[in-house]
């Protein structure tokens, strides 16, 4: 099962200080899985675009085949 989540807010607490990351390697983190995130959402509506059903010019203008 798939599962998007549009917006999350954590609150992320260290207990062992020599796991901790520094303020700059953990900002560079939280950009990438935000910018994955955007591509993501991105990309899904790109995939709902193209399965979108619309009429065909052809259709409009009647068939060539008659």
């Amino acid at each position: 099962m798939d599962v998007h989540v549009g917006e999350m807010n954590s609150t992320v607490r260290m207990t062992d200080s020599k796991s901790m990351l520094s303020p700059e390697v953990f900002e560079r983190i939280v950009r990438a899985v935000m910018q994955r995130m955007r591509e993501e959402r991105s990309h899904e509506e790109r995939v709902e675009k193209e399965r979108r059903i619309r009429p065909r010019a052809s259709a409009v203008e009647g068939s060539s085949w008659e």
